[in-house]
Order: C-alpha cells, then structure tokens, then sequence
C-alpha cells in the first residue's frame, strides 16, 4: 500500500468520528473532580494539573466540539468496572490517564480493565490514553501502548520452549557469561518488547519456525556474530529463546481470549488499537497538550487506515442518531400506511408468527428510514469516493489502498460473496416458503411451490390441546422440491455429454485443476441456471448449485413431490423439519411412505426464486409431445 500525498483521508474521518463527539469523560487521578473541589477547594491539587484540567474544559466548549464534560479521578469506591462501563455507554469519548493507582510506573490494571470492559461493550468507544507513560529509564508511553496491546490478545504459542532445547541455550550462555556477564540482558534488550508484538501480529508462523529474517533482528544478529566460536549455539534456537525471555514478563498480563477484530499498528509516534466495539490511542502528556487530543485521534485514525465503508456506516449511525427523530415522524405520520402495517403485525397468532411478522415490520420501517436519510449520507458517499479516486493511477488500484493484498487477489472469492449476497439472505420466517434451500442427506433441494400455498393454517386446520385430537394428516402440507446440484460436478456432467456427443476419445480431453473448474463454473453464473448459497452460517464457505444435472440448463429440473410436518413450520435457530415423500409399491395399489429429516439452510431472494419458479412451470406446460426430429 503506498502513501499518496495527494491523498487526504482526515476530513472524512472527523465526519464519521470526531464531528458526532457529544459528550466526554476524563479519567485521571490528578485532575480534580466536581465533587473534590467542593469538598476540599483547590489547594489540595498541583497548579498543572488543574492547568491542564482547564484546557480539556476549553476545548470542550470550543465551537468547533461543544462536547459535554464529566471528570472521573478513579479513586472512587463506587468506581467499579460495571459502573463505569455503564456511565460510559453514552460517552462518545473517554480521556483516560493509565495510571489510576497514584503510581506512575507499572502495569495498571484498573485502566486495563476499563479497556477491556469498553473492548466488550455493544456502544462503540473512542478512548484516547493521555499518559505521562512509565518513569525512570524507559520514559516513553510506547511501554503503556505494549501493556494495552498485550491485554488485548491470547498468549502467543510460541511463548514456551521445550526442557531439552531450553537446557541447551542455557548451558551456551553459561559459557558464553564468562567473557560477556551481561549477555543475557543485552540479547534480551537487543529486540524492543513493542517491535516482537509487531513481529508476531505479521510472522508468527515465521517466527515459530525460526525461518524469519527482518530488521528488528539487526541488533541481536550483531550481538550473535561476536558469540566465542567454542560456543555450539544456533541462531534460530537463540533468537526462539529470547523472543520467549521478553514475553516473560507478560506471561499473567496476557488475556485468555484474544479480542474479537483486535488490531493495532505504531507509525512512528502514532499507535492505534482497534476492536469489534473500541478503537484507542496513546498520547503522550508531556508531548501532547489537550488541545490537540482531537488532531492526534485523527492522525491515529488515519493511519489505522478504515474500509471506506466503515466511514459510511458510522456515518449512517450518526445520521439516525442525529435525525432519527424527525425521520421518525415523518413516517409515522403516513397514517394509513402505518394502519395497515400495524393491522399485519397483530395478526400474529404465535410466538413463530409473531417473529416472522416483526422481521417484516422492521424491514419496512428500515427501508423507510434509509429513504429519509439517504440524501445526506449519498452526498458524504459521493464526497468520500470522488476523493478515493485521486489514489487511482494506471499502475495502481486505489482498492490497494484500504484491502488487504491476499484479499484482493481472491478475486475468485469475492465474486462469490458478492454473487452471494446477490441471490441470497438470511432466512427470515418462521415456515417454509418459495426459495428456501432445504438439506435432505447431504443433497440440496430447493422449495418452489407457490407462497401463497405455504401459509400455515390457510387451510382451517383444526387445532386442539390434546395430542390425541389432532389428525396427523392435518398437519401436513405438500411441497414441490427440487433438486440442486453441485455446480462443478453439473459442469463436468455437461463437458461429459459433449465428448459423448462428439465422441472425443478420453486421452485427446484436457484434465483442469479445481481452480480452472471454479474459473469456467463462475463464467456460467449469468446462466440463469445457478445460484450462491450460505448454508453454514459460522462457516465462511459459499456453495455453487445448479437448477439442471447439467450447467447448460438444458436437462429439465429434477422436482419433487413432498409433504411437510406442522404445515412448514420450523424453529428458526436450527431449521429443522420432517417431511414424507409417497411413492408406488412395487406391487399392488398401496404406496410406499418415507420419512426424511430436513435443514432449512438458506433463502433465495424473492426475485430469484420467482424466476426459478417460472423456469420449473414451463418445464412442467412444455408442449410437443407429437413432435417427431
């Protein structure tokens, strides 16, 4: 990713994130509270820190923020951790000093866990650590910055060495203090704490397997050169047992979980953390003045760099917020469209019906509240991507800019998501209805029977408290299913035909990779005759099926008969339903039945799954039974 100076990014930023800013909180330990200076007056403080106290009240009440202020000194007993993660959930921002414990040295871990509490908290924070950072030798806020990167994330794996291998280093080094006492030391200051957190957020595979050579190395690989030649040491087990050394010391500051999305990054003295719910920075006190909190978040910001599109969903949030309210009223006051909404919601007779029927609700209202709102944010959009597009030259991608290398070169993947969210969705009812993809021994049907069959109960049925009053029958419905198939193995069906069809011996057929099949099958996806499902929701995988046997779509859809349990309703956490399919006997007049266990396990979009269900119904009407060829 290259940096393009013509390129600026902070205005966009400060509209997403600093411009919403309403209200702040300050945590530290030296600022005076409302409460304090009533209670004890100001004598009681250094003159700095009330100095500094007064520029955060300044700058709050400058036009360009008017935030709202609240002061914290984080000796409060009822400053619990709950406590402060609910005061925080309507702070848009928290200016929190590290070292809350009166100290000014060592790893804190009350601000910790005030991280990570906003780390794990539904609201999402912008939380700037402005920090005198540890004293003595180190001085440097880098060292509160490692603490807040190691709290973040699980102990790495390489954080142990084996008894055998481990003797080994430490026999060498006992022959190596003779001539050099402080080796030890020196090897282990030789890589910076925050430099091997880097290393192993970008090369920890690398690392691991001791193949790894990069410039962080460049001082230990000095110290290594001038190691005694008497001294049976590798450098790969060396560097193992220091980067192993200098974890040590966070062995019980690591967290058990790393945090869901963490990621991090230091650009000189910029440092940047972000999370699912958080995104901070560490600024130095004595470095930065209050003043210019708001600029060092944006240069953070910018150099955590952002998917455009999370800058237009802030965004989207900001304006909900902001105009939700008259939004609000104006579809509401749409009366009679909101009668007749209404009237549907309340027609809901069951818990199943009652969530369906929500869902729907809710999509209207957001569809209308988009509608609203879409003026302001298309013109931000259009702002943003008028913007992105000085990044684009003819060597370059202005895409390269904000996604990642490997993904950009998945093209393959993203044509599938993409093809995906197209055609598909999230199931949204509680029954069965046109285009829900169903499993039934590991094989993938498709529903095709018209919605307005599908309703529960449109049929009368009887319904009693008592088991034995119910007529099983009366629960079943009858559904058309058919059947998907797996497009890679439709396409080699399909280049099978045509080698029959030209009689092409097998030797003279050229063999393709499963890269090349999933090449050809997507270059079928406009087909009409394919579609892209999700069926495993924790599973990032997508699933290629086709209407026909064959990709070409020219053998007819293989449909099905079926009746359902429960008139298609399904609990829709697992999807779950049992359905019956009859069949002739062999012998006789009777039919034979068989039960099936079925997944709901996707949903096609209305549209798509109207144009299937067109395609099936010629297949079914299609004339020329007389026609001779």
């Amino acid at each position: 990713m290259r940096n393009n100076m013509e390129f600026d990014y902070k205005p966009f930023l400060k509209q997403a994130y600093i411009d919403p800013i309403r209200t702040v909180t300050v945590i530290d330990d030296e600022y005076p509270t409302l409460d304090a200076l009533v209670t004890k007056g100001r004598d009681d403080f250094n003159s700095e820190d009330i100095k500094r106290l007064s520029e955060i009240i300044a700058v709050s009440r400058d036009i360009k923020y008017n935030w709202l202020l609240d002061v914290y000194d984080g000796e409060e007993d009822k400053l619990s951790i709950d406590n402060v993660s609910s005061r925080l959930h309507h702070s848009d921002l928290l200016i929190l000093d590290y070292h809350l414990d009166g100290e000014d040295e060592g790893f804190c871990q009350k601000s910790i866990n005030i991280i990570k509490n906003l780390s794990n908290n539904r609201h999402f924070n912008i939380v700037a650590v402005h920090t005198k950072g540890y004293t003595g030798e180190k001085g440097s806020v880098n060292d509160v910055f490692t603490d807040i990167v190691v709290s973040l994330q699980a102990k790495p794996a390489l954080a142990s060495l084996p008894p055998t291998p481990l003797k080994l280093v430490n026999d060498a080094l006992d022959l190596w203090e003779i001539e050099e006492p402080n080796i030890r030391e020196k090897l282990i200051n030789s890589i910076p704490k925050i430099d091997l957190l880097l290393l192993l957020k970008n090369h920890e595979t690398e690392l691991k397997n001791g193949s790894l050579t990069h410039e962080f190395f460049d001082e230990f690989s000095s110290i290594y050169d001038e190691k005694p030649e008497e001294i049976n040491l590798g450098k790969k087990l060396l560097i193992k047992w220091v980067c192993i050394e200098i974890l040590k010391e966070y062995d019980d500051k690591f967290s058990l979980e790393t945090a869901k999305h963490f990621d991090w990054g230091k650009n000189g003295e910029t440092t940047w953390v972000k999370t699912e719910d958080l995104f901070l920075t560490v600024i130095g006190k004595k470095q930065t003045p209050v003043s210019e909190i708001p600029n060092k978040l944006l240069e953070a910001m910018e150099s955590w760099r952002p998917h455009p599109h999370k800058l237009i969903l802030s965004k989207l949030r900001n304006e909900i917020e902001s105009k939700g309210v008259s939004a609000s009223s104006n579809i509401l006051n749409k009366k009679y469209l909101q009668a007749a909404w209404l009237k549907e919601l309340l027609k809901a007779e069951n818990n199943s019906e009652i969530q369906t029927a929500a869902w729907n609700t809710i999509s209207k209202l957001w569809e209308e509240l988009a509608t609203e709102i879409k003026y302001e944010l298309g013109t931000f959009t259009a702002n943003l991507v008028n913007k992105i597009k000085v990044l684009e030259t003819d060597q370059q991608s202005a895409l390269n800019y904000f996604v990642d290398t490997k993904v950009m070169e998945s093209e393959v993947e993203q044509i599938l998501h993409a093809n995906c969210f197209s055609c598909s969705r999230t199931i949204t009812t509680h029954h069965i209805i046109t285009g829900h993809i169903l499993e039934i021994n590991h094989n993938y049907w498709l529903c095709l029977t018209p919605i307005c069959d599908l309703v529960p109960g449109q049929k009368n049925i009887y319904h009693s408290d008592k088991a034995q009053d119910i007529n099983p029958l009366d629960q079943l419905m009858p559904i058309t299913l058919v059947q998907m198939f797996d497009a890679k193995e439709a396409l080699k069906s399909t280049r099978d035909s045509m080698i029959r069809s030209l009689k092409i011996a097998p030797e003279n057929v050229p063999c393709f990779s499963d890269d090349d099949l999933m090449i050809q099958v997507i270059e079928h996806s406009t087909s009409n005759n394919m579609i892209f499902i999700k069926p495993n929701k924790n599973v990032d995988e997508i699933k290629i099926l086709s209407f026909t046997v064959g990709i070409d779509g020219k053998a007819n859809p293989k449909a099905k008969d079926f009746y359902v349990e429960k008139q298609g309703i399904f609990n829709i956490d697992d999807g779950k339903l049992k359905l019956y399919s009859a069949q002739p006997c062999e012998q006789g007049l009777e039919l034979k039945i068989t039960p099936f266990e079925g997944t709901v396990v996707a949903e096609l979009r209305y549209e798509y799954a109207l144009n299937l269900l067109g395609r099936l119904g010629v297949s079914k009407s299609r004339v020329g039974l007389d026609f001779i060829n």
